[in-house]
């Protein structure tokens, strides 16, 4: 078995249990919508799950949902075909040329665990900034610490973990503000590491992620009035473009 399919196998397990995270989800959601506005770009969509909520909350927009994997794209379509001004797209983040068949100008674009999947990251951000309207933003999720890369990493294609030291380097290489940068979700650094690093299991516990769902209301307070964002095993990045 080649090892793009070992990643989509194994991705689409981890998909599937994050599907089903409802209040995670939500609370991931929760923390870059206010970042989101007019029409909307979603790179790396997946099976969907946060182009629903964006669907959802953004009527009068068009939105734009993409995957570089066709099988991906299937999914989206299936899904989400039957709402009006939703469109859904094969994309490469990594080509111009794929954002030609946008012809609509983009204000936000989301960009959710995507980045640590591509070689060349850089290329993402300058392709970006060059389709992105002036005012508009780029919402960027990336995993977070290098001392956390390990099994789960490796068997879902991540290529990097950040430092928030090596998103800003990459920043600079292109003409993006940084308008925030945030931490989120402390609590899932513990289980990250005991199950990928000291247990090298690649799939994520789905016993934990169900306790992760349920304690999700407490994190959320815990992260917002006491530790304020000041750790976790991802970080949000909010660009804009002058």
């Amino acid at each position: 078995m080649s090892k793009h399919n070992i990643y989509s196998r194994v991705g689409d397990i981890n998909l599937n249990t994050v599907e089903v995270l409802y209040k995670f989800t939500e609370w991931m959601y929760f923390e870059v919508k206010p970042f989101l506005h007019g029409n909307i770009l979603e790179i790396g969509s997946g099976m969907g799950t946060f182009s629903e909520k964006v669907i959802r909350d953004f009527h009068n927009s068009k939105i734009f949902i993409s995957d570089a994997d066709v099988n991906y794209v299937g999914v989206l379509k299936k899904r989400f075909n039957i709402y009006k001004d939703v469109y859904c797209m094969r994309l490469d983040a990594t080509q111009l040329d794929d954002f030609s068949n946008i012809h609509t100008p983009i204000n936000s674009v989301l960009a959710l665990n995507i980045l640590e999947h591509v070689e060349d990251d850089v290329a993402v951000l300058k392709n970006i900034y060059k389709i992105l309207c002036s005012g508009g933003t780029f919402v960027i999720l990336v995993p977070a610490h290098k001392f956390l890369y390990n099994a789960i990493d490796k068997a879902i294609g991540h290529r990097r973990r950040y430092s928030k030291r090596d998103v800003i380097e990459k920043i600079l290489q292109t003409d993006f503000k940084i308008k925030k940068i945030f931490y989120f979700n402390f609590l899932s650094i513990a289980g990250w590491y005991i199950n990928g690093t000291i247990f090298k299991s690649g799939i994520v516990s789905k016993r934990a992620a169900s306790l992760l769902n349920l304690l999700t209301p407490v994190l959320k307070f815990i992260e917002h009035r006491i530790i304020n964002n000041s750790i976790g095993i991802s970080l949000v990045i909010v660009l804009k473009k002058p």
